[in-house]
């Protein structure tokens, strides 16, 4: 049998240099990737010519403004489809792939019909063999999932094949069967959450997810943000919210609800103690704009210029050349 074809796609929002040294790994992957994807999500820091620098057919998608990267990253899965990907894997521009992971998603992903996605393991950019994180389990505690293996040393415990509630978004290989039954990313999310999202929906399907810890990548986390952590708080507070309105049953509220007022008045007090309150004034603000819906104050925090009647235009071009949003 011939090998699937599969997509692999980076969203470049960040730092250039991470998202070129991605693309490198991705090149020397054993299981050839076909097409690549880069999508510039409005930075207009990186070109055609040097992500064709590095893979030569490689498809380069710029948008004029910061979409987020679920947003982002459904364009990519779109135009792979359209290109007849069997799968499609999504990667973070600040991690690497190790040139035995995609070869390795695939052998788990094509062990039965209903496995949905399946997520690598990731270690630390800088410490190898320390983990950035193994997968998540949903707890609907302050954080909404526990990142199992966060920070520990990697061993025994992560070496198992096993299905598990996520994975990352950082690293997640999809299949394009999954994405016709569960829809795509949800981009109300706009970053962070989406991808718990995502495997929840095909887990109420019935479709697996699965961890494959033979598949690496490397990742540097929170680069994307890093230059303002803040906020990366207020949108992870937002969307646990989002994500406990589409799932949650009324004990997961609760539970939710209790975590989250005991983290918040633990930590306001270290923060009065500090004379600091930043990080506490932003999570609430996020909480409460998730319960409300409100969407994202992109330009206050330096996530997209205010829109132009020429970046609408052009957007809607894009829109036509990639294809439409799936009913």
């Amino acid at each position: 049998m011939s090998a699937p074809r599969v997509a692999v796609a980076i969203v470049h929002w960040g730092i250039k240099r991470d998202t070129l040294r991605c693309l490198r790994s991705v090149a020397l992957s054993y299981l050839p990737a076909s097409p690549v994807l880069v999508i510039d999500n409005g930075t207009g820091e990186i070109t055609a010519r040097e992500v064709r620098g590095i893979v030569r057919d490689a498809v380069f998608i710029p948008l004029h403004e910061n979409v987020g990267f679920a947003a982002a990253a459904n364009l990519a899965i779109r135009h792979a489809l359209a290109a007849g990907a069997q799968y499609v894997m999504l990667i973070n521009n600040d991690a690497t792939l190790l040139r035995d992971c995609l070869g390795e998603l695939v052998r788990v992903a094509n062990t039965e019909p209903r496995v949905a996605a399946v997520g690598a393991k990731v270690l630390s950019l800088t410490q190898r063999k320390r983990l950035w994180i193994a997968y998540g389990e949903l707890t609907y505690g302050a954080a909404l999932v526990r990142l199992v293996g966060r920070g520990a040393d990697d061993g025994p415990a992560f070496s198992m094949v096993r299905e598990v509630d996520c994975v990352p978004g950082c690293s997640i290989l999809i299949s394009s069967a999954a994405i016709e039954a569960v829809g795509y990313l949800d981009d109300e999310f706009f970053a962070y959450h989406e991808d718990v999202d995502w495997c929840t929906r095909a887990r109420e399907r019935g479709l697996r997810i699965m961890f494959a810890p033979a598949g690496r990548v490397a990742h540097h986390g929170g680069a994307s943000l890093a230059k303002n952590p803040l906020v990366a708080h207020y949108l992870l507070a937002r969307n646990t919210i989002l994500f406990a309105r589409k799932h949650a049953r009324p004990g997961q509220w609760m539970r939710l609800g209790v975590t989250i007022a005991g983290s918040l008045a633990r930590d306001s007090v270290r923060g009065w103690w500090r004379g600091n309150t930043a990080l506490q004034r932003m999570l609430c603000r996020g909480y409460v704009d998730g319960l409300l819906r409100r969407d994202v104050p992109y330009e206050e925090f330096g996530l997209r210029r205010a829109r132009s009647t020429t970046t609408v235009a052009w957007d809607q071009r894009s829109r036509e050349t990639i294809g439409p949003e799936p009913a």
